[in-house]
């Protein structure tokens, strides 16, 4: 995933969702920009925080769209939510104790967990979604 770049790969053709995947991207994009600059620990933190509070708004989101559509991986799908994030919670808890702090191994993990994410999970639930409005014509 190029972090500064929305492509249109990404799009799970629902607006209010790809807007949310951009502006998580681009807080991706700012913690990248942070970590090749050299550590500091308050402000991967404030990055963090701001990922996991903006990442938990676009769940919901996500979710409640998964349920309009009856989404059958819906409960799975909220699991990967769950379990993402626990990690992201134990990142900022590490970068508290800045002995276990390590900025780059944040930055890859959420860098890849997003993408595959988008790339993969959700664009499964896009899928479904064009399978019922086709249906519905």
């Amino acid at each position: 995933m190029s972090l500064g770049n929305w492509s249109q790969k990404y799009s799970v053709n629902n607006a209010i969702i790809d807007e949310q995947h951009k502006r998580l991207m681009h807080i991706l994009f700012r913690m990248e920009l942070m970590v090749n600059r050299g550590k500091q620990t308050d402000d991967m933190v404030q990055l963090l925080t701001e990922m996991s509070d903006y990442a938990k708004e676009h769940f919901k989101s996500e979710e409640r769209y998964m349920e309009r559509i009856h989404y059958p991986q819906l409960e799975k799908h909220k699991e990967l939510h769950s379990n993402y994030a626990i990690q992201v919670l134990q990142f900022t808890l590490a970068h508290l104790d800045e002995a276990k702090d390590n900025p780059r191994e944040v930055l890859n993990f959420l860098t890849h967990w997003w993408t595959d994410h988008i790339l993969k999970v959700d664009m499964d639930y896009s899928k479904h979604a064009e399978k019922q409005f086709v249906a519905k014509l």
